[in-house]
């Protein structure tokens, strides 16, 4: 009933657009990792169905989020990691150019691997911080000196800022 009229995507459209909005710079970059994940094997699929037009589009997209990945790094915070991580989106993007230009899944089976390996390492990641970073280590409340009200968070750049 409500497909035809729009309703239904619209309503979809906007649950994404406020999720992003609400969650943290660490779970937008889980989210961009998802999505890039979720495209490479779209990207994959459009390959064996011979869909170049597909395939050139996904494509495209997992490059456009390895790129965002690679701009929200910030090497103020650890130079050699920013290095290391920013020498291994320019390959991505290199093996997606390539997959995109031989019309090859082997390139798009290795940064799915890497994507997936650089999503669970931030999940991990993510999941060890404690939930209220205000908290000191017994839990007993606000640090010392720690503002009453959380100040800028950084993360990709539609998440407030640069994040590693």
């Amino acid at each position: 009933m409500y497909a035809k009229s729009g309703y239904s995507q619209n309503s979809h459209q906007r649950y994404r657009a406020v999720k992003v909005q609400t969650a943290s710079p660490a779970q937008v970059m889980l989210m961009l990792f998802d999505g890039a994940i979720r495209f490479a094997r779209m990207a994959r699929q459009k390959i064996e169905e011979q869909d170049m037009a597909g395939k050139g589009t996904y494509i495209g997209k997992v490059q456009a989020i390895v790129t965002e990945l690679m701009s929200s790094l910030d090497f103020t915070l650890s130079p050699e990691l920013c290095t290391q991580l920013q020498r291994l989106y320019v390959y991505m993007i290199e093996r997606l150019t390539d997959a995109n230009i031989k019309v090859s899944i082997e390139p798009l089976d290795e940064v799915i691997d890497l994507l997936t390996s650089l999503r669970d390492t931030n999940k991990q990641a993510l999941d060890s911080l404690p939930q209220d970073p205000t908290l000191n280590q017994q839990g007993s409340g606000p640090r010392p000196g720690a503002p009453t009200r959380p100040g800028p968070v950084k993360g990709p750049r539609f998440g407030g800022g640069r994040t590693v």
